[in-house]
């Protein structure tokens, strides 16, 4: 005789349980962040800016590119031996390692195609008298201070949108555990915001004073390059000199600490 079928009754998950599994599991397309390439590529594109030798001196292109790959080196490795070796060794996963290794070098190299392009347009903005370095620095600071910071921190809250955060701005939150190489870890796309970001730091003193100097442009990159890397060192600083409301240091710079809480 047939038999009737079992009224089988399905488990119920909790709902709980059910919100926290879709959290677990990230969803299955994926967006590329990063261009998938060989080394060689990478070496090629560092050294194409040279193609361009006829039409711009291109000597002060590739010292600013590396005065600003030896400053975050030499950052790097003073932060492993004295810092968080500890980290390096046991806690960080070998892919995120992999994967800042691999992609750190990007943004530097796109400033230097972006810079090339500006001394063949722009001239004046890179080659003036020696004498006007100083000038030309106070001015690019100033610039900084009133164009490039109030940008940057608005460039920073746009790329929070749930939207753009996952369409870009996830990958460099993808180092939860920081290192001072996750500081220049972007998604392809996002380094062209921050060129656009800090272009006004090198065009306003040359459109309003008439020059700048390329002394000054590569001090600045390498300057700010060490204090983002700072910022991403993963390490306490307990100090008034961060802490209190009445210095302006905790208004200027954001500690290794809080940056730390925000990846």
């Amino acid at each position: 005789m047939c038999q009737p079928p079992r009224n089988e009754t399905k488990k119920q998950v909790p709902k709980s349980e059910v919100v926290k599994d879709s959290l677990l599991k990230p969803e299955r397309k994926k967006v590329q962040h990063s261009i998938q390439r060989s080394d060689w590529v990478d070496y090629a594109a560092f050294c194409a800016p040279a193609l361009f030798c006829g039409l711009t001196n291109v000597l002060p292109v590739f010292i600013t590119g590396f005065a600003r790959i030896f400053s975050t080196h030499t950052f790097l490795m003073l932060h492993y031996l004295f810092v968080d070796k500890d980290n390096y060794n046991n806690k960080l996963s070998q892919r995120q390692l992999s994967r800042e290794k691999k992609d750190y070098l990007v943004g530097t190299i796109l400033h230097m195609w972006a810079q090339v392009g500006l001394q063949i347009i722009f001239p004046g903005m890179f080659f003036n008298p020696n004498d006007q370095i100083a000038t030309c620095g106070w001015n690019t600071f100033l610039s900084h201070i009133a164009i490039v910071e109030p940008l940057y921190y608005f460039a920073h809250v746009w790329l929070h949108k749930p939207e753009i955060m996952k369409h870009m701005h996830s990958f460099h939150h993808l180092s939860v555990n920081t290192l001072p190489s996750t500081s220049l870890v972007q998604d392809f796309e996002e380094h062209f915001i921050y060129i656009a970001v800090f272009g006004p730091a090198f065009l306003v003193p040359f459109f309003l004073g008439g020059q700048n100097h390329w002394v000054v442009i590569c001090a600045y990159l390498v300057l700010f390059d060490i204090i983002n890397a700072w910022g991403h060192t993963n390490v306490s600083i307990n100090s008034w000199v961060f802490e209190s409301k009445w210095s302006p240091m905790r208004y200027l710079f954001y500690t290794p600490e809080f940056h730390q809480g925000h990846h």
